[in-house]
């Protein structure tokens, strides 16, 4: 399976984890799944994340996709 790699970003790169998924599109759902979870979280600890954001990588470094905090309220067609 082919290697992804999400950087996550709060105002300045914080950090790299390589997962190995099925797609592109598999990595761009997780990347959403994971930036859910960190909504999540900044709720229960009332902070206030709105600049972060997650890059997807493929394994040959290119960019595929970015997750904005924003992204998760737009409404899925």
């Amino acid at each position: 399976m082919p290697l992804f790699r999400f950087e996550f970003h709060e105002n300045v790169k914080t950090d790299n984890i390589a997962v190995e998924l099925v797609d592109h599109e598999a990595a761009l759902a997780e990347a959403k799944r994971a930036a859910g979870e960190m909504l999540v979280d900044s709720a229960i600890d009332r902070s206030d994340h709105a600049g972060w954001l997650i890059k997807v990588y493929n394994d040959s470094d290119e960019l595929i996709g970015t997750i904005f905090r924003g992204d998760l309220f737009k409404m899925e067609e």
